[in-house]
């Protein structure tokens, strides 16, 4: 895949799992369309939302634009017309899937609708990891990136497979949306009634629906966004850590060490070295 006037910050490929993270500068307009024979996703890192819209270019996709969410899936050789305006500077994840991998290509419009804001914490938190170990490769990293390749499209022939499956009794996309852009937008502490007001729905159903959404409590979505936000800002050593854990509202910055620790076995501190080193061995 060419990644066209974005500066590549780091790029992987393994056993026909491919996969970049890279910047693209702030545009006035965008208007492209992509395709590609196999597979491909994308994985919003920087921190305002995601503001392009998408189409797909399919006798199943009746409407126009739509907006796009944190997570975009563009299945094999079916175009997608992207168009945005006054787009600030972004981070993205680009991964696509092996060729040998055979997903069955969606049929119905719904799926299409799914795949601009695709909601699974399983591929969420691949991509995720995917996109770690592109910029601070570990130990494993061949099998690692391999492996989440192939995790990533046996979730995703399950959603192919049983249209509107994960939403079924659960929250409508749009409401998965307004949450993740509530949560991103800074409001880490939000109550559990605040994100139902969003949603136009009682406290206690939004907590049953988004589990059966997402197969995550809330609280737990919460953490995870709040420390994939964490990486990206220490990752920005222009950050001091105090910074990052007021940012983020910690109580106090040993809290958010201590948290930071939990949830990823290095400090903050342990985890900027690495980005670092990592860095100096590809030469920026």
């Amino acid at each position: 895949m060419t990644l066209t006037q974005w500066r590549v910050l780091g790029e992987k490929e393994v056993g026909g799992v491919w996969a970049a993270v890279a910047e693209h500068p702030p545009a006035e307009t965008i208007e492209r369309t992509h395709i590609d024979s196999n597979t491909t996703l994308g994985l919003w890192l920087s921190s305002q939302p995601n503001g392009s819209q998408g189409r797909f270019l399919s006798a199943q996709w009746s409407g126009g634009h739509a907006r796009m969410g944190r997570i975009v899936v563009v299945p094999g050789n079916v175009p997608l017309h992207v168009k945005a305006s006054a787009t600030p500077a972004r981070r993205m994840l680009h991964c696509r899937l092996p060729a040998h991998v055979s997903l069955p290509r969606p049929h119905e419009a719904g799926v299409f609708e799914q795949c601009l804001n695709w909601s699974s914490p399983v591929i969420a938190r691949s991509l995720s990891r995917l996109a770690r170990e592109v910029m601070a490769p570990g130990f494993a990293d061949v099998a690692m990136i391999e492996g989440l390749g192939l995790q990533i499209a046996a979730e995703l022939a399950k959603g192919f497979a049983k249209p509107g499956s994960g939403h079924k009794g659960g929250l409508a996309p749009w409401q998965l949306r307004r949450i993740d852009d509530y949560i991103l937008s800074g409001h880490w502490d939000c109550s559990v009634s605040e994100l139902a007001a969003l949603c136009g729905i009682s406290a206690g159903h939004v907590m049953r629906a988004f589990r059966q959404s997402s197969a995550l409590s809330l609280a737990t979505h919460i953490a995870v966004l709040r420390m994939e936000r964490a990486r990206e800002l220490l990752e920005d050593e222009s950050h001091a850590v105090a910074e990052v854990a007021a940012h983020l509202r910690f109580a106090t910055p040993s809290s958010f060490c201590a948290a930071f620790r939990r949830a990823t076995g290095e400090t903050p501190r342990a985890y900027r070295h690495r980005i670092r080193r990592n860095a100096s061995q590809h030469g920026e």
